[in-house]
């Protein structure tokens, strides 16, 4: 496993909250419009075949150095893996809004 710099988890928080305020700048618009009008079930996609390769490829996206090396990366995926790290993304996106949002008793 490659190991991760706290500082590169930060650009990664940096990036997943400009994502909850609706800018998704790593993304190609047409492509991410695409995968997400399809909505898929979780328990279909996070399956156990796809959970190793989900973390290898969010590992290896992660431990890009910059801005730039992360979209080249992406850029670089094929069309399934690219689909697997944009759900993926989206999920973890979508579970945070969701947590901060709800009123806890």
């Amino acid at each position: 496993m490659i190991p991760i710099e706290a500082t590169k988890l930060e650009q990664i928080e940096t990036l997943l909250a400009q994502s909850a305020q609706g800018i998704h700048l790593l993304f190609d618009r047409q492509k991410l419009a695409q995968i997400l009008a399809n909505p898929t079930d979780e328990k279909e996609f996070f399956t156990f075949e796809n959970l190793g390769r989900i973390q290898d490829l969010l590992t290896q996206f992660i431990a890009r150095s910059s801005f730039q090396a992360k979209i080249d990366y992406l850029r670089s995926l094929d069309a399934e893996a690219y689909e697997l790290i944009v759900r993926t993304y989206f999920h973890i996106v979508d579970s945070t809004v969701l947590a901060a949002h709800r009123f806890k008793h």
